[in-house]
């Protein structure tokens, strides 16, 4: 079985199973090794179907005929693009735009309906993923893992310290978010209840019962937080709407199959050109916001539960943060990620308590709205 085989079948095996609840979450003695747990949304369903979308696969890279973007963007102003980044953050102001991709897109699955977004709030955002050198500063253990044997064998983090920090789970990425709020003077974003483990343990480090938000909604929050599944893709698209800020999706194949992708290169790192281990930030080019690696590199936990589908055609501030499962969305996709599976609009759901190498995060904070 070749690796992209290996992938695709636990994607899909993953999509099968049921979010992950507090008794079933792993503990200290169990292994939630990379490519498992229960991945779900475009890495599960989506990705199964990708093979029935967008045409009849060719098997090669072409310029395939895409049907002209008619989507009524009346009502939804996107603000002018301009780059503003310091000391490794980048300022985005609030804005309109479409959230999600059009049904024709390669890999496009029923949760990524287009819906316009009004965010009300900026935000500041991680220019780059938080690196190992940035979670090393709070004396945390370093989490990484490669994996060391079977058909994924190799496959893993990076131990420099300008590369993404790894094998995180959901817990550990909102704990480092209160730890840099607490040392900056900051409210904290995050309650975490019924804790067990620490923070950048192996094989699995913090995982908890539950947790609630300190604010009414988390756009409130003074503190640093994970970006909504909205946040990061309005930050991640830069104006576009293509399935990749630096353009369309246009090798199509069946799905699971790792081929070279035009509008990745140069861009992202993905399988074609990453190897099996995650790279330094910042050595590709940014998208309009100034944002390196939102694509590929390391897959991106985001702050909301997963498959959610947009119930209205406007959408203001959502926040799919309330509810009885602790699956989570993760964005970008990873550096073993076939081209869709890195889609700007792509989700990627696993449990909350499961780490995965390959999975790391940025961090937002919302600034005070002009309006």
């Amino acid at each position: 079985m070749t690796l992209a085989a290996l992938l695709l079948a636990v994607l899909v095996l993953g999509c099968s199973k049921s979010s992950s609840t507090p008794s079933t979450l792993a503990t200290a003695g169990e292994s939630t090794m990379p490519l498992g747990g229960a991945e779900t949304g475009a890495g599960g369903a989506g990705a199964a179907a990708e093979s029935n979308q967008g045409g009849t696969p060719s098997g090669t890279a072409g310029a395939p005929v895409v049907p002209p973007d008619d989507y009524d963007d009346r009502g939804c102003e996107h603000p002018t693009i301009v780059k503003n980044c310091t000391d490794g953050w980048c300022t985005v102001p609030p804005g309109c735009f479409i959230m999600g991709s059009p049904d024709h897109e390669w890999g496009h699955p029923p949760q990524e309906k287009r819906v316009k977004v009004t965010l009300t709030r900026g935000f500041v955002i991680g220019q780059h993923e938080v690196t190992n050198e940035q979670w090393a500063a709070f004396k945390l253990a370093n989490p990484g893992t490669v994996i060391a044997e079977g058909q994924s064998a190799g496959i893993g983090d990076c131990s420099d310290p300008e590369c993404p920090v790894g094998n995180v789970t959901w817990f550990e990425a909102v704990s480092y978010a209160n730890l840099l709020s607490e040392k900056e003077g900051l409210p904290e974003c995050y309650e975490l209840t019924g804790c067990v483990n620490s923070l950048g343990a192996k094989p699995v480090g913090l995982v908890c019962e539950g947790f609630k938000i300190t604010t009414k909604s988390i756009y409130d929050c003074e503190g640093y937080r994970l970006p909504t599944d909205p946040e990061w893709e309005y930050a991640a698209r830069a104006g576009t709407r293509t399935a990749f800020y630096s353009g369309d999706i246009v090798t199509r194949v069946e799905s699971g199959v790792c081929v070279e992708e035009p509008g990745l290169n140069g861009a992202a790192w993905y399988c074609f050109n990453a190897g099996k281990l995650i790279k330094p930030v910042g050595r590709l080019s940014p998208n309009a916001w100034g944002l390196f690696d939102t694509l590929g590199n390391v897959a991106e936990w985001s702050h909301d539960q997963s498959g959610w589908v947009p119930s209205q055609a406007t959408l203001t501030d959502p926040d799919q943060t309330i509810d009885s499962g602790q699956s989570r969305d993760r964005r970008g996709g990873p550096q073993y990620g076939w081209p869709s599976l890195c889609r700007v609009g792509a989700r990627l759901g696993l449990s909350a308590a499961s780490a995965s190498p390959g999975t790391g995060f940025r961090l937002v904070k919302t600034t005070r709205s002009e309006h």
